[in-house]
């Protein structure tokens, strides 16, 4: 009993300072939100939701490498083997900022290009240009501020990053006042806000990592490819969950704005903020049960692999439903929050309580997802996310809406979260057996 309640002490002293960091993040994403709805309009809101697919493949691209890498430096640590891990620290980093910096280069140049492939033509281009042309001159950061929150976790300290993602979202709130409400640069001083708390957030991690870290620092080596693509293999589960998110996001514009026009894509980027609330706080729990999986697989403490796995999906669920419910109770709060639109406000709300049902189902899928890649079963974790991001979804949004007309769009997600489920369970009832075989 006292190691079962010692471990949860420990899932929750990780888990909870990684969702608070997500939470941060999240809220002053949405704080951006609630000043482009009332002080641009909703052809803002619907401007910025054609950007995230971009924004979801620099941070897909950040999570990738630093869970890769954070996954294989646990291990490394766990066997004792210092030297190993920080050269995996060392390549993984570099990696990130040099194709932060040409990813930022490429898409300035090509941005005309870009703005239309991912549909934002018409009245929403010059939304889209505003805001994407500012915040893609961050994205190093999006990327290397992800994996060095990740980093420090892993050196022991969980509370750290929080605290910096806290410091960059104060400082967002307060610049979207300044640059959205006093001067009034509308959408770009919006993405400006956003990008210079990202910096701010991303400079104090790299402080703590130059001159705070216990365990992990640069060390000198030769640049290994081979290395960065061993990294990239164990992270590619996590790419997709965050990457799959942007696809459906595309997806979604695309089918909306043929179905119901730019006020549907306003609804859905309001669902968009919604959403993204929840799913960084199941995002951010697998991250923070992540360590203590693989630094427990590294001893050989496969006991501890079990009851870690057991007790984060009781956990999970009950975050899913308490979510659902309190999310659809406040409903009317939250969307007026971000609309003065009556006409968008009545399609948000309908559209919310037929998508909010996901939320009890994405977790589980997230935090399973997150245990296989921590086990190094990536094969599993890919399989999740692909079918519960982008297979499953696409299938869905064809299917429904041919059903149940345009209320078919909504309902997609949790359909493909549903069936999801199933995969998901069949495969912890498969490899559980494998670790309660040799628990020790």
């Amino acid at each position: 009993m006292k190691e079962k309640n010692s471990l949860i002490r420990t899932i929750l002293r990780y888990s909870i300072p990684s969702v608070i960091s997500m939470w941060m993040f999240t809220i002053y994403t949405m704080v951006d939100g609630i000043f482009i709805g009332k002080y641009v309009g909703p052809l803002g809101l619907a401007g910025v939701n054609i950007t995230m697919p971009l924004i979801n493949f620099t941070f897909a691209v950040g999570i990738m490498i630093a869970v890769g890498s954070s996954t294989m430096i646990a291990i490394h640590f766990g066997e004792g083997d210092w030297t190993a891990g920080n050269k995996i620290f060392t390549t993984a980093t570099l990696a990130l900022a040099v194709f932060g910096i040409i990813l930022s280069i490429l898409i300035t140049i090509f941005i005309e290009p870009v703005i239309h492939f991912l549909g934002g033509s018409g009245v929403l281009f010059p939304y889209v240009k505003d805001y994407m042309s500012v915040v893609i001159l961050f994205c190093t950061c999006y990327m290397v501020g992800y994996a060095l929150e990740i980093y420090i976790k892993v050196d022991g300290n969980p509370v750290y990053p929080a605290i910096c993602v806290m410091t960059g979202g104060i400082i967002n709130v307060g610049l979207d006042y300044l640059f959205v409400v006093v001067f009034p640069y509308g959408i770009k001083g919006a993405a400006f806000a956003t990008g210079m708390s990202q910096l701010t957030s991303t400079s104090m991690l790299l402080f703590y990592i130059l001159f705070k870290t216990k365990k992990i620092r640069f060390v000198k080596l030769k640049f290994s490819f081979k290395e960065l693509l061993k990294i990239s293999k164990i992270g590619f589960a996590e790419f997709l969950v965050e990457v799959s998110t942007g696809i459906a996001i595309f997806v979604f514009n695309i089918i909306i704005l043929r179905e119901l026009g730019e006020k549907g894509v306003s609804a859905f980027g309001i669902i968009g903020y919604i959403s993204s609330f929840v799913v960084m706080t199941m995002i951010g729990f697998s991250q923070g049960i992540q360590p203590i999986v693989s630094f427990n697989l590294g001893a050989k403490k496969y006991a501890n692999v079990i009851k870690t796995l057991k007790i984060s999906l009781l956990l999970i669920i009950a975050t899913g439903v308490i979510f659902y419910g309190s999310i659809n109770f406040f409903s009317n709060k939250i969307i007026s929050t971000f609309l003065n639109d009556t006409e968008t406000f009545k399609m948000t709300k309908y559209a919310l309580a037929a998508y909010s049902f996901a939320y009890i189902i994405t977790g589980l899928n997230i935090v399973t997802a997150g245990y296989f890649t921590a086990v190094k079963k990536v094969k599993i974790s890919t399989i999740i996310t692909i079918l519960r991001g982008v297979v499953l979804i696409i299938i869905f949004l064809e299917i429904l809406p041919r059903i149940f007309g345009t209320a078919g769009i909504w309902w997609s997600v949790p359909a493909a979260e549903l069936v999801t489920l199933v995969s998901s369970f069949y495969f912890i009832r498969k490899y559980m057996h494998k670790y309660e075989a040799i628990r020790v």
